[in-house]
This record gives C-alpha cells, sequence and structure tokens, in this order.
C-alpha cells in the first residue's frame, strides 16, 4: 500500500491532514512545496507519480541559483491531497509546526522519449537515481534535477537548479516567502464541496505579540468584522438577531499560554480589565473569540459612560459579552457560517460570572427589537445565518439597528467658557467626508465640572495654531484649533441637509475608535438590507444635464444624482451630467469590459482642473445593491473592499461621485488571480510626439504578427497608446507580465533610438518611450476601453483597427462628442479580448526562434 507508512505516523483523530487515497491529476502532473516550520525548518518538495505525492524534505529550501545544491531527504509518499495542505500540526504529532504552502504547479520531464508518457519516463529516471524535469511554478521556474548521492543509505539525494533563463544567483529562499494571515489562506481555498473542510491558521499570526507590553498598541492585531447601519427592524428568514451592547469591542486571543486582549484598534486592556482577564483562566480551549466588554450600573443597565471610569471604580460590575468565534484549537473558524460558529462557541466556551455566551433570536427581528427597547437598550445587530467573518470588513450580512440618534464625531476645537463656565464653552466637531475633514456642528452640553476640567487637560496638549478644516467654520466665540485625533460619541436630534448635528449632547470620549473611522453621517448610509425588500421596476429614464439634483430608476435601482450642472470639463463647458449622459449612451459596450472587475476609483469631485483622489476601498455608505469584493491587500495587511460596475446604476452612481474614468483589473471574478489579458502600454516622454508612438505600436503588431498573436489597439485617451492580447484566465499574472517583458524586450532591440525598458524615471532618457510591461502585475489598473479621460478635450480611449494608426493620427480624435457615432459604425472592436486566449506556449517556442 503506497500510503502505509504515511498513515501508520498520523493520528487523524487530532491532525487536519488528510487522510488521502491515491488520485491522479486530469491533465497534467503537479508540484507542490511547502514551507514546513516544524522542530527545524525545512521545506517539502513534493512530485505527483503514481496517484501520491513523492516526497523530499530539502532543510535549506530549493533555489534558483544553479551553484547551490541542496540536500534532500526522501520521505514516505504523501496522498495526493496533501497538494493543498496548510495549517498547524498540533503538538505531540508526528511533524507538529506550521506548514504553508510556498509554491505550486505542473511539472514534466526535461527528456522528451516518445515511446513513453510523461509519468512513466518520471518514474524510470527516479528508479534510476537521476532524475530531471521542468517545473512551471509561480515561483519556481525552468529546468532542475533531483539526483541520489552514491552510497547512500538514508535515501539523500541533492535538488540542482540548471543554467537557463530562469536562473538567478544569489537566491534566498526566505527573502521570497511571505507568510500568510489567517484570511489570506482562507481565500486562497475554494469553497469544499458538501462537506466542511476545517483551514488550520496561521501560527505566526497567533503568536506575535508575546513580547509585547501591555497598555501599548499592539504592531499588527486582528480588527473584527464590523455592521452597516440601518433604520428599522425587520423580521426575515436566515438571519438572527442579537443585542447591541453599547460598550468596547475586544478581541480575546487565548491561542497561547499568555492571553491577548485588546480593543479593535489594537490597545491592550490585559490590565484596564483585569477582572474579565482573570477570568480567561478558566476557559480550557485554546481559541480567538470577538465580543463587547459591558459595564451595569446599579440598575443592571449597560453604561458606557460607567466604562470609561472604570479607572475609578474598581468593583464596577463587567461582563465580556462574547459572540464569536474566530480560532479553536488550531483551526480557524472564520470560513463556517455564522450559525456553526455559535455552536462551538457555545461548547467551547467556560461561562463565569463575568464572561457569558452573547445568545440571538432567528428571524424575528421586529419583536426582539421592541423587547430591547422596553429593556431601554441600545439596540439590537442583525446577522446573516450563513455569514462568514471577514476581519476588518464592514457589509451588509451584518446590521446595526439603533433607538437613539447617535454618531462619533471627531473633536477639532474648543470655544472660550462664557460667564462662570470654566475651561471651555464648546466642542467643535467634525468627519471626514469625501475624504476631507469637515464641520458637523459644535456641542457644549452632556459636561459637569468634573468632565470639563478632564477634557480641558486632554485637549491642551493636542492645541495647534492653525485649523485643521480647509473651510474653517463660523462661531460665536473665539475658538482654540486641535489635532483631530480625539473621537467621541454624541446624541442629537436630527441632521440638517448641510450634514450639521442639531441638539448634540456629549455622551463619551470612544477611545476604541481613529479618526480616519468617522467618515459618514447616518443620512448618508443607505438603509436596504439586501432582499429584504424589493425596488418599485421601471424603465431606465435618460438623464438629462439641465437637471440640477434628480433622483433616476436604473436597473430597478433608484439612484440620486446631484448638482448636474458641476462644470468637470470648464474649458469644454461640459457638466457632471454630461458625463453621466455619455456613459450612458455607451453602457452596452462598456459594461461587458467592466463586468466583475474590481475598480480602482480616481475620483474629481470639483472637475478636472481640481484636486482629484484615488480610492480603492468602497465607504460604509454605498448603496447595499453596489456588487464588491474584498481583497486582500500584503502591503498593509487588510482586505480592501472594491467595488464591481456590473450595471448602468451603478456606472451613474461612480460618476455621480466624480468618477470620470473607469479602471479595471485585467483579471475578474471569480478567478482573480489568473488575467484575462496582457496588457502593453507605450508611455511617452513629454518629448516624444505621437507619432513616435504609432510607429512603436506598429512594431509592436510587427512582433506579435512574427510570432502569430493577434493584438487589440486603443488609444489611452492621453498619450500613449495600449496593446491587449486575450489570456482567457489560463495564465496567472507572474507568467504574463513575464511574457510581456519578453515581446517588450523585442520591441525595445528594434527601435532603441525611441524606446526604453527603464522604470526609474530619474535613469530613464527623456526622449523615449517606456515600454511599460509591469501592467501586468496583481492589482495594476488602466484606463478601460470608452472610457473618458480627465484631459482637456474629454477624449475617449477608442480601439483602433490597426490600418488606423497613421503619422497625424491624435488622442483627441476621439472624444465624448463623436465616441457613439463611431462605435455604432464600427461595433466593439475590443470583444475578441474577452474571449479565447492564445496559445502562449507556441508563442514562447516562436519567441525563441527568433533569438
Amino acid at each position: 500500500m503506497a500510503l502505509k507508512d504515511y498513515q501508520k505516523k498520523r493520528k487523524f483523530d487530532e491532525t487536519a491532514e488528510p487522510k488521502g487515497k491515491t488520485k491522479k491529476s486530469k491533465d497534467k502532473l503537479i508540484f507542490v512545496i511547502q514551507r514546513h516550520a516544524a522542530s527545524r525548518l525545512h521545506y517539502d518538495f513534493r512530485l505527483e507519480m503514481e496517484g501520491v505525492l513523492k516526497s523530499w524534505a530539502v532543510p535549506k529550501g530549493p533555489s534558483l541559483d544553479p551553484k547551490d545544491k541542496r540536500l534532500a531527504m526522501m520521505v514516505e509518499d504523501h496522498p495526493y491531497d496533501y497538494k493543498d495542505f496548510e495549517g498547524n500540526i498540533p503538538e505531540g504529532n508526528y511533524g507538529a509546526g506550521q506548514v504553508e504552502i510556498w509554491d505550486s504547479g505542473t511539472y514534466e520531464p526535461l527528456e522528451e522519449s516518445s515511446s513513453l508518457s510523461d509519468e512513466k519516463e518520471l518514474l524510470k529516471e527516479l528508479h534510476a537515481g537521476s532524475l530531471k524535469f521542468i517545473l512551471h511554478g509561480k515561483k519556481l521556474k525552468g529546468e532542475f534535477a533531483l539526483v541520489k548521492m552514491k552510497n547512500s543509505e538514508d535515501n539523500a539525494w541533492l535538488l540542482i537548479k540548471h543554467k537557463d533563463e530562469f536562473a538567478e544567483s544569489p537566491y534566498d529562499v526566505e527573502e521570497n516567502t511571505s507568510p500568510k494571515s489567517l484570511v489570506e489562506i482562507f481565500r486562497g481555498k475554494k469553497k469544499p464541496e458538501n462537506k466542511q473542510k476545517e483551514v488550520i491558521t496561521s501560527s505566526k499570526k497567533f503568536q506575535r505579540f508575546n513580547s509585547l507590553t501591555d497598555e501599548k498598541k499592539l504592531k499588527d492585531f486582528i480588527r473584527p468584522m464590523l455592521a452597516k447601519s440601518f433604520d428599522k427592524a425587520f423580521d426575515k428568514k436566515d438571519w438572527v438577531f442579537e443585542i447591541k451592547w453599547d460598550g468596547y469591542r475586544a478581541i480575546a486571543d487565548l491561542s497561547n499560554d499568555s492571553p491577548l486582549f485588546y480593543s479593535r484598534n489594537g490597545i491592550s486592556f490585559l490590565s484596564k480589565f483585569q477582572k474579565v482577564s482573570r477570568d480567561f483562566e478558566s476557559q480550557k480551549h485554546k481559541m480567538i473569540i470577538d465580543g463587547e466588554i459591558v459595564a451595569y450600573d446599579d440598575q443592571g443597565k449597560p453604561s458606557f459612560q460607567l466604562l470609561q471610569q472604570i479607572g475609578d471604580n474598581p468593583d464596577l460590575a463587567l461582563v465580556y459579552q462574547v459572540f464569536d468565534l474566530l480560532w479553536l484549537n488550531g483551526h480557524s473558524t472564520e470560513n463556517l457560517p455564522l450559525l456553526q460558529r455559535k455552536e462551538l462557541l457555545k461548547e467551547a466556551l467556560v461561562e463565569t460570572d463575568i464572561i457569558k455566551y452573547c445568545d440571538h433570536i432567528p428571524e424575528k427581528g421586529i419583536e426582539f427589537f421592541e423587547q430591547m427597547k422596553k429593556m431601554k437598550l441600545e439596540g439590537m445587530i442583525a446577522k446573516k445565518a450563513d455569514s462568514l467573518y471577514i476581519e476588518n470588513h464592514r457589509t451588509t450580512d451584518w446590521l446595526k439597528i439603533k433607538f437613539s440618534d447617535t454618531d462619533e464625531a471627531i473633536i477639532c476645537g474648543f470655544t472660550e467658557p462664557r460667564g462662570s463656565r470654566k475651561n471651555f464653552g464648546a466642542l467643535i466637531l467634525g468627519k471626514y467626508i469625501g475624504g476631507e475633514l469637515t464641520y458637523c456642528g459644535h456641542t457644549g452640553t452632556g459636561f459637569n465640572s468634573t468632565t470639563l476640567a478632564e477634557m480641558y487637560q486632554r485637549l491642551e496638549k493636542l492645541i495647534i495654531k492653525k485649523s485643521p478644516f480647509e473651510t474653517i467654520p463660523k462661531t460665536n466665540m473665539p475658538v482654540t484649533w486641535v489635532q483631530p485625533e480625539l473621537v467621541c460619541e454624541i446624541k442629537y436630534s436630527e441632521i440638517t441637509k448641510d450634514g450639521i448635528f442639531r441638539h448634540p449632547v456629549f455622551v463619551a470620549i470612544r477611545e476604541d475608535k481613529e479618526p480616519e473611522e468617522v467618515r459618514n453621517s447616518p443620512e448618508e448610509i443607505q438603509n436596504t438590507p439586501p432582499k429584504i425588500k424589493e425596488m418599485k421596476t421601471s424603465s431606465s429614464k435618460k438623464i438629462k444635464s439641465s437637471e440640477k439634483e434628480k433622483e433616476v430608476t436604473l436597473n430597478q435601482h433608484k439612484v440620486k444624482l446631484t448638482n448636474q450642472d458641476k462644470m468637470y470639463f470648464p474649458k469644454d463647458e461640459l457638466t457632471k451630467g454630461d458625463v453621466i449622459e455619455y456613459y450612458q449612451s455607451v453602457a452596452e459596450y462598456i459594461l461587458p469590459h467592466l463586468k466583475n472587475r474590481p475598480l480602482s476609483l480616481n475620483r474629481f469631485p470639483n472637475g478636472i482642473e481640481e484636486q482629484s483622489f484615488y480610492q480603492k476601498d468602497a465607504s460604509d455608505n454605498i448603496p447595499d445593491w453596489i456588487k464588491t469584493t474584498p481583497v486582500h491587500s500584503e502591503s498593509n495587511d487588510k482586505y480592501i473592499d472594491y467595488i464591481i460596475c456590473n450595471d448602468k446604476a451603478t456606472m451613474a452612481y461612480l460618476n455621480n461621485l466624480g468618477c470620470i474614468d473607469f479602471n479595471p483589473w485585467n483579471s475578474s471574478l471569480p478567478d482573480l488571480e489568473n488575467p484575462d489579458f496582457l496588457v502593453l502600454d507605450l508611455d511617452p516622454s513629454k518629448k516624444n510626439t505621437f507619432d513616435d508612438v504609432i510607429e512603436t505600436a506598429l512594431q509592436v503588431k510587427e512582433v506579435l504578427d512574427s510570432v502569430k498573436i493577434k493584438g487589440y489597439c486603443k488609444t489611452s485617451g492621453s498619450t500613449g497608446i495600449h496593446i491587449y492580447i486575450p489570456m482567457g484566465g489560463k495564465y496567472d499574472f507572474d507568467q504574463v507580465k513575464d511574457f510581456a517583458h519578453l515581446l517588450m524586450q523585442q520591441v525595445q532591440e528594434k527601435l532603441p533610438d525611441i524606446t526604453t525598458l527603464e522604470r526609474n524615471l530619474k535613469k530613464r532618457d527623456e526622449g523615449k518611450i517606456y515600454l511599460d510591461y509591469l501592467q501586468n502585475r496583481t492589482g495594476q489598473t488602466l484606463a478601460s476601453v470608452y472610457s473618458l479621460r480627465p484631459k482637456e478635450g474629454a477624449s475617449v480611449s477608442m480601439p483602433l483597427e490597426w490600418d488606423e494608426l497613421k503619422p497625424g493620427l491624435k488622442p483627441t480624435d476621439f472624444n465624448i462628442h463623436n465616441a457613439l457615432e463611431r462605435v455604432k459604425e464600427k461595433g466593439d472592436l475590443f470583444k475578441p479580448v474577452l474571449g479565447k486566449g492564445i496559445d502562449m506556449m507556441k508563442a514562447l517556442e516562436l519567441l525563441q526562434n527568433l533569438k
């Protein structure tokens, strides 16, 4: 039995490693390399043969440097399903430690044999003790050899890289390792079919805080999942309802011997709330839980004000209300449905007088809300029963519904006191709207003499000379400005049309919130949870730019369009309304090229001559019918909620925000790892003419013709030309980028006087066109075909037929005024870009022959 040794060594009731059976790939043979942080760090190199994974432990890891001859100890065969395994092998088990997939892909024998299949050729070489093969991985590419050492009784082999175009000297395997976070591992997995598949978390994620001292902000921590505001209770099948606690959100990490307990912003609560942290000793399971610290007054009612006074009242009645489970005994639970997480939590949590399980009721939200109202609680939380736990993500899967109107605001200054009042008169409040700190009112009520003095002591340390507001508000008394760092909670009666709080009352300082989180007023939030109520249907309405403000119905969604007469292109006298009307007119042509692609928003809220800003993360106040997708950002280790534009309604909404052009990814859902097309961006310097760009584009076509590839060109709408090649989602970003680089090298060799591959602006020749192949990296965006550009003349990124590329052509030849007429005449010239992709391997063979 091929897997007998493997199965004998493992306790499958303790480890999540697959028991496995023999199984084979349908097409090409696969390989996988797993980084294994056991008692000693090593890399497990596995090659598929005979339905199992032939395996070698490589202590120093694989290398792309031909000088490195890595020792590789052959170990027992592993099951085919082990190719997907990532996670923690518990202590006391064979190979205990963390396993992460470092690289994977397909492989084939180096030697071609007409008489033997690939697998038989490889098996023959394996038994002979000299195995030569080609790896097609994300990190490891090209020719390798595994050679058995002579007179070796311990199955010692050497893993050697051949000299080829993929060789790299020197090579450091750890520098090419990016440890995955808990959520990354989740998102890298496909949904299991017909059964739950537990995913193991990265031990690094949950072991990196031990050296940090209490009360300091942690350098890295779990940011909890958040809820969106909603205005009314509802009954709904497949939803559950919980009490909305008026306290501090807190994560308890009990995965190690030393517990961690901290706020949503990473501030340690271990000593501040010792009553709670002491009871962590009662817990029997290693886990990470999410909940709310709640203080109770002498009437048994939650009191946020008392919670803030914990230092003066150590005997305060506290309860840690736990409502979610993120991790349990080495296994992540974030990818399980909410009700399954809560069932596990209820079983695992040891309740004490201070730590309690927060229960819920299903479906009957209206009745539950009324009960909360009678009890004079803050409100309730509505959650989809099957919702996954997505860290640092605010979603309509979770909704918060309050009784009173409360909000957070940033303290930006204070006025002088009047009469006998001491310290200060009123706090000047602000919040971020459209990325700009904006005045939203002032409050002088809600204080007593003690809290006035305490607040003034804090504000004195933050005094600055200049107003933090770009537009300085008018006040009745002189103002002292402060750094906009403190966030406070207020109650209010309503919000005016200008976004000003009426009758605001100070409630408390929110130590658990950052100023950047205070972005929008409740009035701006759309209040329709998904599929709770249906919009009235109506035919699409054409938008007339002469109307200043209106609400239209597009795709059965109501879209509010404001300031339609605002000038977006002042010199061309084109308004926001004109921009919206243009996009509605070309919707049938542009939407297929935007469909299911994350967008980077380039917003010009005051037109092309005023300041613009980029936005990737969708704000909390977008309508719930707008599609978004969370994508993990390695640079700041968080999920970014990208907007997807699949219909006219979303397009109009984004135009109304100031999005003049649309910049989509090269890949689309559900597979964001494999681009649908390759892009060659010809980016001229100021000294190049557009005729130079045309000459370069024609040279690109010559190269493409020589390797029998059909490319499709368009104006950038600015100064360059973009050439697209359909890839059909068959290759990953690294493969596509490398191929684009090879193509651009050919072009640069043909036109060395006017083109360059030098990326560094300081080193780049000022008179040369940059051949940008790096637009083929994950997350890169370019203006979509048929997109308006924020340039004088309102040019459009327009597809061209190759015979139209002639001297004298100008990017401004295609603009908002004539684009629709041309597209109707020519049809969608870019439609093939979304079709069947090229055979890159064949093209590479032809490209190699050109050299």
